[in-house]
């Protein structure tokens, strides 16, 4: 009994492996042969098969993520976020590389794109979320900011233009307060850790049809977005405003290089075949890149549309983000390489009527700010490159790294468009969205602007220089310089985006200290730090005075006139005033602004009661007091 029983409730498995005919009593069955297992055994292979190539890189990627979190976050010193990880996260990242590049060379096919996006999807996981893993708490003071500045829209509904610049351009808060509320939340603030990860992978998709659209080569497409991944080392993909910008800006360009680039023998709305451009003469400059992506009239029609609206929505999403829109598209009409001659008209009205009308509450004090500026190349790159070439030994090395670093992307750009354009195949189209973000420099964008100037050209450049690669793979040994290359980048990449994470990170302790902060200061309190670095403002964005010490300098010298004068002289706030020091804030101030490494040794003693000063609560990441105008 016992035994028939068991071969009855087995038939249902066998069955499903088709070892076994339902209709036939189980009774009258024989065991199954050696070769009926062998059949068995071969279809799970081939139905395996699809899957397998995807199996190593997502053990490597899960690996790489488990040694990232037992990583020691004590351990972050002057070099950044690489001191603290542990040997095997490093090893996953060459593994991933090796991996990759072994697919990229190696068979064809399209199942060979879908292992390509695995390992890449994987990269961007290692690398743009390894803090994630790591730190307790999610990193970049900035983002905390960003994220209170989303509670107060989801909360009360609207941007206080007066409060701060960034709310006169509200779309990113707006989206992201929409995003908050519909997901249940009460704050953005349990988005800030996994937004690097999400915001690359927006980045992706438009590059990968600007890829293909302009390199017709899957293998340099492919190749161009590893190097983006690896050389993108100006952090702006965190909770912000600009990587909004930036994937509005990437989405239109991708439109405009798919679908409106070539003449057209039928333009409909908008769409004019440029005949001045000088540089579109002769067989030579003819065509770069693959044909346009056909369309019907309507189609096209509704892709105009959305170019509109897209444009709408940068002009009040981020300061630069649409200038550099109408650059390039201005550079594309005037290479000849975009057929909607009035789309720069029509994104710079955009820009302007909301500079005009949205941003009245920031420009009517500040156009000196604006406009001072302009003209002045040299007042330019001293703002955005000589201000950051300062600070300790350490961070000075950081620093020239990141400017080598650029400067090479450069110059391989260069180096790129013009073996190419030797070898009669001129990327026009792509060495024109390369240098028009160059142009910013006529607008002083303060201590950001070559950063910002890098971020908008070095995805282009990578695919230029990874069209200019895949030129050469005929050479010998020219794919192992390729992976030889991408291996050296992956250290250089942890250094140079991760190399301030001793001031950048956030530690449990400080937001503790916040915490405590706002239990302590009464609503209209002057709230003040002596750097930029603190976490604060994630709640309660518009209800204190936020600030700096009235001479930031001095009070960071410990020249007691400051310390006494914290909010100036004879200014005292009827709610109080309330001073904050962190472990990142004397982090900063050394190693960023140049101060000893033990200034706030010699500050702390002259915080007393005589200069106005009460110590109220401290940790061991944080010191608060409160302060009032010495009599």
């Amino acid at each position: 009994m016992r035994r028939r029983g068991a071969g009855t409730s087995a038939a249902p498995i066998l069955a499903l492996f088709g070892l076994i005919d339902q209709r036939v009593p189980v009774s009258r069955r024989l065991p199954p042969s050696r070769d009926d297992l062998l059949r068995v055994r071969d279809r799970t292979l081939a139905g395996l098969a699809p899957v397998q190539p995807l199996i190593f890189p997502v053990l490597v990627v899960v690996t790489g993520c488990a040694a990232a979190t037992a990583g020691d976050q004590a351990r972050i010193g002057s070099w950044g976020l690489v001191q603290a990880l542990p040997g095997l996260y490093f090893i996953s990242l060459a593994l991933l590389t090796v991996s990759f590049f072994m697919e990229l060379f190696g068979r064809g096919g399209r199942e060979r794109q879908v292992v390509l996006a695995v390992h890449l999807v994987g990269l961007v996981v290692l690398l743009h979320g390894v803090a994630g893993f790591l730190e307790q708490e999610p990193r970049f003071p900035t983002a905390w900011l960003h994220a209170g500045y989303t509670e107060q829209i989801l909360e009360r509904h609207f941007a206080p233009g007066s409060v701060d610049a960034r709310f006169t351009w509200p779309g990113f808060f707006g989206a992201a307060a929409t995003v908050t509320g519909a997901a249940g939340l009460d704050s953005a603030v349990p988005l800030l850790r996994w937004a690097p990860i999400f915001m690359v992978l927006l980045y992706l998709p438009p590059l990968l049809v600007i890829g293909r659209q302009l390199t017709g080569s899957v293998t340099a497409t492919w190749l161009g977005l590893w190097m983006f991944l690896l050389v993108n080392w100006v952090g702006q993909d965190y909770f912000a405003p600009q990587t909004l910008g930036f994937t509005l800006y990437l989405t239109a360009v991708a439109m405009l290089v798919a679908f409106f680039r070539q003449p057209s023998p039928g333009p409909g709305p908008l769409e004019q075949t440029p005949r001045w451009s000088w540089l579109t003469r002769g067989d030579l400059l003819a065509f770069d890149g693959r044909p346009d992506v056909e369309t019907a009239p309507r189609t096209r029609v509704a892709l105009i549309i959305l170019l509109m609206v897209i444009s709408a929505g940068l002009a009040m999403t981020h300061q630069l983000s649409p200038i550099v829109l109408v650059l390039a598209c201005g550079g594309l009409v005037l290479v000849g390489r975009c057929r909607l001659t009035v789309l720069p008209v029509i994104a710079g009205v955009f820009t302007l009527a909301w500079i005009s009308v949205g941003t009245t509450d920031y420009w009517l004090g500040h156009l000196d700010t604006i406009f001072g500026g302009v003209g002045n190349v040299q007042e330019v790159l001293s703002n955005s490159v000589g201000e950051r070439v300062e600070g300790s030994t350490v961070h000075l090395v950081v620093v020239r790294l990141r400017l080598a670093l650029t400067a090479s992307v450069w110059a391989m750009m260069v180096a790129a468009a013009l073996l190419l354009w030797f070898r009669r195949r001129p990327p026009l189209t792509l060495f024109t969205l390369c240098v028009v973000p160059f142009a910013t420099l006529a607008q002083n964008y303060g201590d950001e602007g070559v950063m910002r100037i890098f971020l908008f050209s070095s995805p282009f450049a990578c695919l230029l220089v990874g069209q200019a690669v895949t030129s050469l793979l005929h050479l010998p040994r020219v794919k192992l310089a390729a992976l030889v290359a991408a291996l050296t980048l992956l250290p250089l990449f942890l250094v140079t985006r991760y190399g301030n994470e001793s001031f950048e990170q956030v530690r449990p302790h400080e937001i503790d200290a916040i915490h405590e902060l706002y239990r302590l200061a009464p609503r209209g309190a002057d709230l003040v730090s002596p750097t930029s670095q603190v976490p604060w403002r994630f709640t309660y964005a518009t209800d204190y005075d936020y600030g700096r010490p009235e001479n930031a300098d001095a009070f960071l010298a410990g020249r007691r006139r400051a310390i006494r004068s914290l909010l100036g002289e004879g200014a005292e706030n009827a709610s109080g005033a309330y001073l904050i020091v962190t472990r990142s804030q004397q982090i900063y101030a050394y190693e960023a602004l140049g101060q000893p490494p033990d200034w706030f040794e010699e500050v702390r003693p002259k915080l007393h009661s005589k200069n106005g000063y009460r110590l109220l609560f401290r940790n061991q990441d944080a010191w608060i007091y409160e302060y009032e105008v010495p009599r």
